[in-house]
């Protein structure tokens, strides 16, 4: 018996050019939720943009933000990690080195951006719809360092990849969180194991886990779920993890 379904958002419930999700979704998490089954937002986004995007639902379902850094139940935080500062400060100026790229610092209650262009701050407020704090250094930022990420207007390309995963490997990773984003977090830390830490606090097994996603970052979540979904176009990697396949994640729920 499924008792939680966790899924991804951008490239999974959003398209790319998509901004607001489909509001049978939410009929649907109300409905779960009378059978005793929890929906999960499970994203690389904060957790202020996913309380705005789920509004209808908001107090109603569990949250796996910031590619799992953070993760929040009945609005108390389960878990939370955190990157050492000196090694933050260090990415961050490795990523401001580059022309083209952007860095972003996440918090709990905002992220943080010292821009090179006004477009990457209209594009993370009116496009990614986060709560976005302006700062003269980022590496000045006292709030812990929850999860650092770098934004490529063009994509980020395989030579940027590769580059920037030797750079924090072992202990970090650097994994796609979308066509323009790649996000940086401990080794041991992802949504795989953030789904680990709400199965445990509810009670909850792998078995009873129906899981959806499209990139990288989702791995995690289709290992840590005997019932997974990847979207058809999906990333190569995530598509060889999942046990199914899907071309739009609502549909598939309604069927379930």
């Amino acid at each position: 018996m499924i008792k939680l379904i966790a899924s991804d958002i951008d490239g999974t419930l959003l398209s790319e050019t998509a901004r607001r999700i489909d509001p049978r979704l939410f009929q649907l998490i109300r409905a779960f939720r009378k059978r005793g089954i929890v929906f999960a937002a499970a994203s690389g986004r904060q957790y202020a943009n996913l309380r705005r995007l789920f509004a209808p639902v908001a107090d109603e379902i569990s949250y796996i933000c910031e590619n799992g850094a953070l993760v929040i139940h009945n609005g108390s935080i389960l878990f939370r990690d955190e990157v050492e500062r000196g090694r933050g400060q260090s990415l961050m100026r490795q990523i401001m080195q580059v022309p083209q790229c952007e860095a972003l610092l996440s918090g709990v209650d905002t992220c943080y951006v010292q821009p090179k262009r006004q477009s990457y701050v209209d594009h993370l407020v009116h496009h990614v719809g986060n709560v976005t704090t302006i700062v003269d250094d980022l590496c000045a930022v006292e709030e812990p360092f929850l999860k650092i990420s770098l934004y490529d207007p063009n994509g980020v390309d395989e030579a940027t990849h590769r580059y920037f995963n030797e750079l924090v490997q072992p202990d970090m990773t650097a994994a796609l969180g979308g066509r323009c984003w790649l996000d940086f977090f401990h080794s041991d830390v992802h949504k795989g194991t953030a789904l680990a830490h709400l199965q445990g606090a509810l009670g909850i097994t792998p078995e009873e886990c129906m899981v959806f996603g499209d990139n990288e970052n989702d791995i995690g979540l289709m290992r840590q779920a005997e019932h997974s979904y990847a979207m058809a176009g999906g990333h190569p990697r995530t598509l060889a993890e999942a046990k199914h396949r899907t071309d739009d994640v609502t549909e598939t729920l309604m069927q379930f």
